[in-house]
């Protein structure tokens, strides 16, 4: 004479459901939280993506170069591609006015550093009064505590153009590949096409 197979209580099998649907939740959970990725290549490092950061108002903060909070954690950022002038003579860095101004034609050290003050107040504006996206690969700054990033905003254009296409920033520095895989080479040739439109108006350091 075959047993009968004993079910399960309804109220067991209501328990295991409730089980199974809180795993999967705490794993939706875990995978939000994750920051997401972006690979720019076979073979390219993976760029951390910051949503949601905001600046950090500090005194060194400048055009190309500010402090920004995440997550509760302060990081210091460096931008990709460009380079503003110095927005004040110290004892170090006469040379480097010297370049940045003989970049933009030949400007004398006060105006050099008129227009790293003006691309300071620029940067400030854009991050104080917009959201942004920060893409990170962590590469370090010299020994200076500072990364590289990218800060793009939302209308798809990052900070570094949007110098440049001021006449705040020189195409310096160092560059990778981008976060939507634009190679460095295309995009330092978008940038100059932007900086000769610069020119021809006349805007920033082009002025004349």
């Amino acid at each position: 004479m075959r047993r009968r197979r004993r079910s399960l209580p309804l109220s067991w099998l209501g328990l295991l459901l409730l089980v199974a649907l809180g795993t999967q939740a705490w794993k939706e959970v875990q995978k939000q939280q994750r920051l997401p990725e972006i690979r720019t290549g076979k073979a390219a490092k993976v760029f951390e993506v910051m949503l949601g950061a905001q600046l950090l108002d500090d005194k060194n903060n400048d055009g190309d170069s500010f402090k920004i909070r995440y997550r509760g954690k302060v990081h210091e950022l460096r931008l990709y591609f460009a380079d503003c002038p110095e927005k004040r003579r110290h004892a170090y860095n006469a040379e480097r006015l010297q370049e940045q101004g003989q970049y933009f034609g030949g400007l004398d050290e006060a105006r050099t550093v008129a227009l790293g003050q003006q691309a300071q107040t620029f940067t400030r504006q854009w991050l104080q009064g917009r959201p942004f996206t920060v893409y990170t690969k962590w590469q370090s700054v010299f020994d200076s505590g500072r990364h590289y990033a990218f800060v793009v905003f939302p209308d798809g254009e990052d900070l570094s153009a949007k110098l440049v296409r001021e006449g705040l920033a020189r195409i310096h520095t160092t560059g990778t590949t981008l976060p939507d895989g634009r190679s460095a080479t295309a995009y330092v040739q978008h940038l100059r096409a932007i900086e000769l439109e610069a020119r021809a108006a006349g805007r920033g350091g082009w002025a004349r």
